[in-house]
């Protein structure tokens, strides 16, 4: 496995945007970035680590991890999300719309849009590569 001591970096990034979120008195949006931005560095991070450590560890877990009807079925999973979460994102779109929230409403209008290209591009890469 390669060297995987730059995940520990999360741990580093999250403490460090906590502290800034009880130590300065900025306004409320800041701190509430600051605390999502330490508990998504933080989740990432331990997430990653763990997978890394179990998989140099357990062998148990490598093979599941590494078996072909898995990959098969997360593949399946996730094209199916893939669909389910453009059409949410389209349903909160039109949410937003009615509202008269037209922010957010164009920023998942645009996402929309640009997912099913960003996907081309994604099984493009992959096709070549495998």
């Amino acid at each position: 496995m390669k060297n995987n001591k730059i995940w520990y970096l999360g741990y580093l990034i999250g403490i460090c945007s906590l502290v800034l979120a009880f130590v300065l008195n900025l306004n409320v949006i800041l701190d509430i970035v600051f605390i999502f931005i330490f508990a998504i560095s933080v989740s990432i991070s331990h997430v990653k680590i763990m997978h890394t450590k179990m998989m140099e560890k357990d062998s148990d877990y490598r093979i599941s991890v590494n078996d072909e009807i898995n990959e098969k079925i997360r593949d399946k999973v996730n094209a199916t999300m893939s669909s389910i979460l453009m059409f949410l994102m389209g349903v909160i779109a039109v949410v937003c719309i009615s509202v008269k929230m037209y922010l957010p409403a164009s920023l998942l209008a645009i996402s929309l849009l640009v997912s099913p290209v960003i996907m081309l591009f994604i099984n493009k890469y992959y096709e070549k590569k495998y």
